[in-house]
């Protein structure tokens, strides 16, 4: 059969579905890995302690894929894309040899940093790999290849995880994934086209945004910080501290030049996009409470395995993934249902967790990590194209760019406060009673209701509005 020109199959020939494989490697490690460590971790704390910090484990890693993310345009400027993905998956691999060889949590979460910082790296990379190896007719198809392998790795993810943490094998899990990045470092040079590295002047160095990165990485370890300080008034202080740095992040983001990390007024009540941007932040703290202290509520409360622990983690990923195929080719008019129900769903699903994880039974969480992952499935699209059609044209490349970081930060928002719950709950170490273990898997969620009514609320204004 002969390969019509310009196709994805002609593009593919001469090493370019090498080129594409390695891309979405990059992809499976970071999105695997957010997932994979959420089913090892209790184990590992079982053997290394420090589990007032458990929350801190998925907090850093995101806060660093969110540096990265912002960091990434000047590493590939300055080094190209090859080394620039080389340099990233080592970064990474050791991440994860930091990790397999950590004595206590301190080197636990030292290792969770250098993976957010290579992870985030590399996914970026990657997307900055399919238009600049790949022709622009091509890249619809390439960027729906790396969604993907983003929705079948954070299924995965946690089974693996499960798996390894079933076996006992927790460390042998993060030295697996560096195995895999190493392989990765080596190949991306065999594999990648040399390209000419760009002279970075002080000016375009000068454009990254470090100062307001500063302000928001001390915003959020400030909330982190209020987690595991002992008094309660130390705890208050620390939080309204953190908000305060992230206000002030987020304001000084507000004024910035063309160098802004999100559009201008991006959580504007009275925006289009203020509503979608804060629609997504707000459901993502708000749901996060599960991937974070799911198994680990499971593994205490009920004695379930890993292994199960993971499937209903991964249940909600697979949920998304579902509705978002189902409803990716609804009609215009369903849009603002799927906006409004996709954003109740994830909201009726924190007080449907905070009911049945502290009485059980089990496989009643299997329906509260549908409803969560479906409701995102159900309105992300919708939610992303109406926040991108409301800004003018030139605003919309760093709109699109700045709903994932929104969400991740998000996610890390929300890791930092349901640790504080945790631990004001007295789920600050392995000798936790099983009554406080109990008061945690109900307050982790209880405690973010009003965040994800907050959402609910954006979602139906938004819906509301002409799109």
């Amino acid at each position: 059969m002969a390969v019509r020109e310009g196709s994805l199959l002609a593009a593919m020939a001469g090493g370019g579905w090498l080129r594409a494989a390695l891309l979405c490697a990059g992809v499976w490690l970071h999105a695997a890995d957010s997932l994979l460590v959420a089913t090892m971790m209790p184990t590992a704390i079982a053997e290394i302690g420090g589990l007032a910090y458990i929350s801190w484990t998925v907090a850093l890693y995101v806060l660093g894929s969110i540096v990265a993310g912002a960091a990434s345009g000047l590493l590939s400027l300055r080094l190209g894309l090859r080394n620039a993905m080389a340099m990233a998956a080592l970064v990474y691999a050791l991440g994860c040899a930091v990790s397999a060889l950590a004595p206590d949590m301190a080197g636990m979460l030292a290792g969770r940093l250098l993976q957010g910082l290579g992870g985030g790296w590399m996914v970026a990379l990657s997307h900055v790999g399919v238009t600049r190896l790949f022709p622009a007719a091509l890249w619809p198809q390439l960027l729906a290849l790396v969604a993907g392998v983003w929705g079948a790795s954070a299924l995965v993810g946690p089974l693996v995880g499960g798996a390894f943490a079933e076996a006992g094998l927790w460390r042998g899990g993060f030295w697996a994934f560096a195995g895999q990045a190493l392989l990765l470092a080596i190949a991306i040079p065999l594999a990648l086209p040399r390209e000419a590295t760009q002279d970075v002047s002080a000016s375009t160095a000068a454009r990254l945004p470090w100062r307001r990165l500063a302000i928001l990485c001390a915003g959020l370890l400030a909330v982190l910080w209020a987690g595991v300080r002992g008094e309660p008034w130390q705890a208050a202080v620390l939080a309204l501290a953190g908000i305060g740095l992230l206000a002030w992040s987020y304001r000084a983001d507000h004024r910035a030049g063309e160098d802004r990390m999100l559009p201008r007024a991006a959580l504007h009540p009275g925006r289009s996009w203020g509503l979608g941007y804060a629609m997504i932040l707000t459901l993502a703290a708000a749901s996060v409470s599960f991937t974070v202290y799911g198994p680990l509520l499971m593994e205490t409360l009920y004695g379930t395995r890993p292994l199960l622990a993971g499937f209903l983690v991964a249940l909600e990923a697979l949920a998304w993934t579902a509705t978002a195929i189902l409803f990716a080719n609804a009609q215009p008019r369903w849009e603002p249902w799927l906006i409004r129900g996709g954003a109740l769903a994830i909201a009726l699903s924190v007080p449907a967790f905070a009911l049945v994880m502290p009485a059980g039974p089990v496989w009643l969480l299997a329906p509260c990590a549908v409803l969560a992952g479906g409701g995102f499935g159900a309105c992300w699209g919708f939610v992303i194209r109406r926040i991108v059609e409301s800004l003018p044209a030139a605003e919309r490349e760093r709109a699109s760019a700045a709903a994932p970081t929104i969400q991740i930060l998000g996610y890390a928002i929300g890791a930092a406060l349901c640790g504080l719950v945790a631990n004001l709950c007295g789920l600050d170490s392995m000798a936790a009673t099983v009554a406080a273990s109990r008061s945690a898997g109900f307050w982790v969620f209880a405690a973010v209701l009003p965040v994800a009514l907050a959402g609910l609320a954006a979602a139906w204004r938004l819906a509301g509005r002409t799109a």
